[in-house]
């Protein structure tokens, strides 16, 4: 009986450690991609130009979709918030 819980303790231990180091190698792994991501931001530095044009297609989409609504429904941004005072 002592034999037995040695070898299944033994291969419990095993099991935990291949398990901690395959968790080891993944985590560097990923720890690789992030630092090549953050790099690669880093290099390729964002400007006002970009927020610029990131608030004008926001605010072409707005428009238009206030349209369409306007022309399927009937209905108009004012009259969606009219007596609301969270919007």
């Amino acid at each position: 009986m002592d034999i037995y819980l040695a070898i299944m303790v033994t291969v419990l231990i095993a099991t935990q450690i291949i398990r901690i180091s395959q968790n080891a190698l993944q985590l560097h792994r990923q720890e690789h991609e992030i630092k090549k991501t953050l790099s690669w931001i880093k290099d390729n530095d964002i400007s006002e130009r970009d927020f610029d044009v990131q608030r004008d297609c926001f605010y072409l989409l707005r428009d238009y979709l206030e349209r369409e609504m306007e022309n399927n429904y009937g209905a108009t941004y004012e009259d969606y918030y009219e007596g609301n005072e969270d919007g």
